[in-house]
């Protein structure tokens, strides 16, 4: 029995013998822990990103080259705008300006009419103070000429009493 504890002490102590057993623990966990499906999906996820990056950079070239389309006459449509909205501006400085012209022609018109009016108020006025004005002149003169003639006043008074019975 001694031999057999040398041999099997020999055993032990060979490097070969713990290589086998080193093996076969490394068999026992590959299995267990199926590291192999794990870095097929770990491989699996690698090729994904890489796919997923090319077609995002596709996409991106896409965009890119939708974008540079979009900005070639860019300067063509933003000349074209202020073009547009000169003509606009244009267009409504005439119209404003129109407008304003009529307003100017209304205002001069109401001006007119309103200083025609006064003019006429200001003739009635003056005809109404120039009649009054000769009414006191013809009284003053009237009792002048019958104070100067004392006929004169039976003379008025005569004619007065036959035009009431005229009327």
């Amino acid at each position: 029995m001694n031999e057999l504890a040398n041999f099997w002490n020999l055993i032990v102590e060979s490097n070969t013998f713990n290589f086998a057993v080193l093996l076969i623990i490394f068999a026992v966990l590959f299995k267990k822990l199926n590291i192999s499906s794990g870095v097929e999906k770990i491989k699996q996820d690698i090729i994904n990103t890489i796919n997923n990056a090319k077609n995002e950079r596709e996409n991106a070239k896409n965009k890119l080259l939708d974008a540079e389309k979009s900005i070639e006459h860019i300067n063509e449509d933003i000349k074209q705008r202020l073009d547009e909205a000169s003509q606009r501006g244009e267009g409504i400085a005439r119209q404003i300006l129109s407008n304003t012209e009529e307003q100017v022609q209304l205002i001069e018109k109401n001006i007119s009419r309103v200083i025609s009016a006064e003019e006429k108020t200001l003739s009635a006025q003056m005809t109404a103070k120039t009649l009054r004005a000769s009414i006191e002149l013809a009284k003053q003169h009237i009792k002048n000429s019958i104070a100067n003639n004392p006929e004169l006043h039976n003379k008025f008074i005569d004619e007065s009493i036959e035009n009431i019975d005229k009327v």
